[in-house]
């Protein structure tokens, strides 16, 4: 999936030496934009390649057309940070997610009760409201027995990283 934008810079690069070793004057400079302009395309077409790797805009998409429900987050609040922001997300509980800088603060006094153990997935995930839960692929397995097999149902897989659903879609 990488091969395009990898030949692409590897051209860019051989035009650059070119000009830089072979043109003179206003060609040698000429050469080395159109170097920067193949680059940047490479890298455009990489990013387009990450995507899916690098944001979770494809699950955002696909929680904000769901039915509503209530969105578990496992493990750390940063893998998934984009999906507050493009679902539209007022809140969301995190699993295990007392780590790094928001352990300090989840033990303050007034603090949201956002974070959930496995036993309380357990039970959130068997009640009768359509809960979703956002999982890194590793951890697809653990979730899985953590909730109900005959509950568990993939609503979009996008880079390594699920959406799932307590409830048929």
């Amino acid at each position: 999936y990488l091969r395009t934008p990898l030949a692409l810079a590897g051209v860019a690069f051989l035009v650059g030496v070119v000009a830089a070793w072979r043109l003179r004057g206003r060609w040698a400079y000429l050469g080395l934009a159109l170097m920067m302009v193949v680059f940047l395309n490479a890298a455009r077409v990489a990013m387009v390649a990450f995507d899916p790797y690098l944001g979770s805009h494809a699950l955002a998409m696909a929680l904000r057309e769901a039915p509503p429900g209530r969105v578990v987050v496992d493990n750390q609040y940063y893998a998934f940070s984009s999906v507050f922001f493009y679902a539209g997300l007022k809140e969301a509980r995190l699993l295990n997610g007392r780590v790094n800088n928001l352990e300090y603060g989840s033990y303050a006094p007034g603090a949201p009760e956002v974070f959930i153990d496995d036993e309380e997935f357990r039970r959130l995930w068997k009640e009768r409201e359509r809960t979703y839960v956002l999982v890194e692929k590793p951890e697809v397995g653990r979730i899985e027995r953590l909730a109900a097999p005959d509950r568990f149902y993939l609503v979009k897989e996008s880079g390594g990283k699920y959406l799932f659903v307590n409830q048929k879609p």
